[in-house]
């Protein structure tokens, strides 16, 4: 009968070194320390730094806008239209995620009389210049349909950039049209 090699081995453990049998050879040993080791020194106190030089008006340009106008609107079927000035959430009974940045983003809450709609249905975001609508895992899916293209269903979390002319179907005749801002005058 041959003998498998292959096989795992059960081995007694190895003994560790006792220090008179330590190999020294890539080991640095000193002597004991000649002083204590030093003490937990206090950090110094913060102080906020001084402030700094106010903000000087220059002839020419233009102060900062404090706040910027949103750049699309969203139009419902019942005529609502909506400034996505913020996050929007959509859906049957919409929250906001656990995580979040920016200002308090706006809940919007859809008629879903057969429960079609999932609670946070769809999120559109404003991201750099571009409108972004995720489907939020809906069960459903969110049907996205931009100007001259066929539509096309966003499956659980997809994202999408939407452009004005862009029709949204949540389901259950919810549909949504992404509108540019007025011009201003």
């Amino acid at each position: 009968m041959e003998r498998d090699v292959e096989d795992t081995r059960l081995s007694a453990p190895h003994r560790l070194a006792r220090p008179s049998e330590a190999d020294h050879d890539d080991t640095v040993v000193r002597g004991d320390l000649p002083h204590p080791p030093p003490a937990l020194v206090e950090p110094p106190a913060w102080e906020p730094p001084p402030p700094g030089p106010e903000p000087v008006a220059v002839p020419g340009v233009p102060d900062p806008e404090p706040v910027s106008a949103p750049a699309f609107r969203v139009l419902f079927l019942d005529g609502t239209v909506l400034p996505v000035d913020r996050t929007l959430y959509l859906g049957r009974k919409p929250s906001i995620p656990r995580i979040h940045t920016g200002p308090e983003p706006r809940l919007v809450t859809l008629p879903s009389p057969a429960r079609e709609l999932s609670s946070t249905h769809l999120e559109l975001r404003v991201v750099g210049g571009s409108l972004v609508a995720s489907d939020m895992r809906s069960t459903n899916g969110t049907v996205v349909r931009l100007p001259g293209s066929a539509p096309r269903t966003l499956i659980r979390g997809e994202s999408a950039v939407v452009v004005p002319g862009t029709r949204i179907d949540l389901g259950e005749g919810v549909v949504l049209d992404i509108l540019a801002a007025p011009e201003a005058s």
